[in-house]
C-alpha cells in the first residue's frame, strides 16, 4: 500500500465516524469516496486542481487493490473529476519589467549578464531551458535571427533578433561573456560553465525585491510577459505567438486570450 497509506487511512477515519466501526477496504464503496472528496473541499478548502489529483490517486490506488485482488468491484470508477479551472498567466507589464531593469547594476559584469538574460527572456519568450541550452552559434547577427534547438533531434523554431535585443548581445558577448571555449552563450564568470535555471530563478527573484515588485517574478513569467504583450499590445495572432512560443498545440496558446478590467475598458473606448 505504501504511498496510498495516507490516503486510505484518511477514509477508512471517516467511514469509521460513520460506521463506528473499522470497515474492510472491500467495503468502501463510491459515496463513501464523494463524501471523503466533499469533506476536503467543504471543510477543508481544498482547491479544484487539489481535489482533480486527489481523485487521481484514489484511482490508481484502487486500481492496485483490484490487481492485487483486495477488491472485486472498483469504487472510484465513477467519480468524476471536476473541470480544471481556466488559470490566468501571470506577467509583467512593460512598466514594471522596466523596473525590474533599472535595479541591476551594470557597473559590474555579474549585473550586465543577468540585464541580458533578462532582456533575452524578455525579447524572445524563450523557456529557461531553451535560454541556459542556447549557443554562441545558435545567434545569427547577419540573419538577425536566433535557432532554438528541441531536445536531441533535429527539431527546431527560428526567432527573429529583436533590433533592441541585438545590441545587447553583442556587447555582451564582446565586453562581459568570460572568454572561454564553451559553446553556450551564457556562463559563469569564475568556472566558465553552463549557467543553471535555479541560479537564474534566484537571481531574477532576489532583483523583483529590489525592484519593489510584488509578483511572483520568475523566468516563465517574462515568457507569459513576452507572448501576453504580442497579443493585447500588438495584436499579434496566436498562431505566429504559438510558433514562436514553439507550442505544439493551439490550445496552448490560447491561454493569452485572457482579458483585465482595463483591457475590456481600453476596448469599449474604441467604439465610434
Amino acid at each position: 500500500v505504501g504511498n496510498f497509506q495516507p490516503i486510505i487511512l484518511g477514509i477508512l477515519t471517516l467511514i469509521f465516524t460513520q460506521w463506528k466501526v473499522e470497515p474492510f477496504v472491500d467495503e468502501i464503496e463510491t459515496h463513501h469516496l464523494r463524501t471523503f472528496l466533499r469533506y476536503l473541499s467543504e471543510e477543508k478548502n481544498y482547491k479544484t486542481n487539489s481535489i482533480i489529483r486527489m481523485i487521481a490517486t484514489f484511482r490508481s490506488f484502487f486500481r492496485f487493490l483490484e490487481r492485487e485482488e483486495y477488491i472485486q468491484k472498483n469504487p472510484s470508477n465513477r467519480l468524476q473529476a471536476p473541470k480544471k479551472p481556466e488559470s490566468i498567466p501571470k506577467y509583467l507589464t512593460k512598466e514594471e519589467i522596466e523596473r525590474l531593469l533599472s535595479v541591476i547594476n551594470q557597473n559590474k559584469d555579474k549585473g550586465k549578464r543577468i540585464y541580458t538574460i533578462i532582456q533575452t527572456l524578455r525579447y524572445t519568450g524563450l523557456r529557461i531551458s531553451e535560454l541556459t541550452n542556447l549557443k554562441i552559434e545558435d545567434v545569427n547577427f547577419e540573419e538577425a535571427s536566433i535557432t532554438v534547438w528541441h531536445g536531441k533531434g533535429d527539431k527546431y523554431r527560428i526567432i527573429p533578433l529583436h533590433p533592441e535585443l541585438a545590441p545587447i548581445l553583442q556587447d555582451y558577448l564582446e565586453n562581459v561573456r568570460p572568454k572561454v571555449s564553451s559553446p553556450f552563450f551564457f556562463v559563469t564568470k569564475k568556472m566558465g560553465t553552463k549557467m543553471t535555471p535555479g541560479y537564474i530563478r534566484l537571481t531574477i527573484h532576489k532583483i523583483a525585491e529590489e525592484a519593489g515588485i510584488t509578483k511572483n517574478v520568475t523566468p516563465h513569467v517574462l515568457r507569459h510577459s513576452f507572448a501576453t504583450s504580442l497579443y493585447k499590445d500588438h495584436g499579434v495572432d496566436l498562431l505566429r505567438i504559438g510558433k514562436l512560443l514553439g507550442h505544439a498545440s493551439p490550445r496552448a496558446t490560447s491561454i493569452y486570450t485572457h482579458t483585465t478590467p482595463e483591457h475590456l475598458r481600453e476596448a469599449l473606448e474604441k467604439l465610434s
